[in-house]
């Protein structure tokens, strides 16, 4: 298991109000995902998202496309994005 580092951070809303989180890796991404994910929609984009970023952290996906995955989950689910 490697870290995998992102070429451009993401930064995002969380559960508390006025809150952001800036994510810049696989594993942060995967963690926010997994346990502090603000929306209550759990559609397809969240489930591959899932599948990709734990095949990122396992060494079997690129960086980029765990990263991409991540990105139409947030999408899809209606979360904030400040920075992309």
């Amino acid at each position: 298991m490697t870290q995998q580092l992102w070429s451009k951070p993401i930064t995002v809303e969380t559960r508390k109000p006025g809150q952001r989180l800036t994510i810049a890796n696989t594993e942060t991404a995967t963690y926010y995902l997994l346990r502090n994910w603000p929306a209550k929609s759990h559609g397809i984009a969240f489930k591959n998202a899932k599948r990709t970023l734990i095949s990122a952290h396992e060494g079997h996906v690129e960086a980029l496309v765990a990263r991409a995955a991540f990105l139409a989950a947030l999408e899809e689910s209606g979360i904030q994005i400040f920075e992309v």
